[in-house]
């Protein structure tokens, strides 16, 4: 998280242009190169559109000067690079730009309907980009200077151990940026047949895991000295208790574990990462291991 190079997907003219004012703010802490990318694509200039090639060719000159003329704008008197590209694809555009590039961030705005998010943008971004991305979204409140980091210290591979470890040192960093304070979150899933069929209680459940995952979490808690008070372990699905901790400490920012890979398995933290992207009304941090 040492932010020197940040790219963002701008939001269309029509929307309210929250990834850009995330970047503007970062920018102005960090002190980061920026490039924001605005995305524009007509299936009517497709060969299939009944329109002439010449027709086409217009259309798509018009249609980029036209968002070429709005990007001007916005971007005016900012120390910050603009680019208009023409594609529809624009996650395998950021994944492609990203490697070749290797920024330090990238940030969008998270677009949702209801409780889902319903761009599939976000999730390829989540599970393919190699680098951390950072979905924005409108604030309803007042800003608490709160960032969270949500881990799983009963995972035992180094992959995961190494993937807690970085959500950690990501929050950290990204909280100081702010001077903000950082909490931690871990979701007990207990089972809930022993509950329902009254073999074993909820707290005795949860003391179980937490005996269990205890050496763990002093591990990875050790060098950041963090009082137990902002040690958070909600007991449910991770998706739902993780955003409902959220929500409950008004918190800007969560900080989530998953994994960059150019296959579609999705493994450990990577499922979790997207419920509670799906669950969250705050920004969601996605860092890898």
């Amino acid at each position: 998280m040492d932010i020197q190079k940040i790219i963002t997907v701008l939001d269309k003219p029509k929307h309210d242009q929250v990834a850009w004012r995330r970047t503007l703010a970062l920018q102005q802490v960090t002190g980061a190169k920026a490039e924001v990318v605005t995305f524009n694509w007509n299936a009517m200039c497709e060969k299939s559109s009944g329109l002439s090639a010449d027709e086409r060719t217009k259309l798509r000159h018009s249609l980029v000067a036209e968002r070429k003329a709005w990007l001007e704008e916005l971007v005016a008197d900012k120390p910050v690079r603009g680019r208009a590209i023409w594609t529809h694809d624009i996650a395998r555009w950021v994944i492609e730009e990203v490697e070749k590039k290797k920024p330090d961030l990238i940030i969008k705005t998270v677009h949702k309907s209801g409780s889902l998010v319903h761009t599939p943008i976000d999730w390829q971004l989540l599970q393919d980009c190699p680098a951390p991305v950072l979905l924005t979204t409108k604030r309803r409140r007042q800003s608490s200077s709160v960032v969270m980091a949500a881990i799983d210290p009963r995972v035992t591979d180094t992959k995961h151990r190494h993937l807690n470890c970085n959500v950690l040192e990501a929050a950290h960093r990204y909280a100081a940026l702010f001077d903000a304070t950082v909490h931690v979150v871990f979701a007990v899933e207990v089972s809930k047949a022993l509950l329902d069929l009254g073999i074993i209680g909820e707290r005795a459940s949860k003391k179980k895991v937490v005996d269990k995952i205890t050496p763990e979490l002093n591990r990875l808690l050790a060098p950041y000295n963090i009082p137990k008070s902002r040690i958070h372990m909600p007991v449910g699905k991770a998706g739902a208790v993780v955003a409902q901790t959220a929500r409950k400490l008004n918190v800007d920012t969560l900080v989530v574990g998953t994994y960059a890979q150019r296959t579609r398995r999705r493994v450990g933290l990577g499922n979790t990462a997207q419920r509670i992207v799906t669950k969250s009304v705050c920004d969601v941090l996605a860092v890898h291991p």
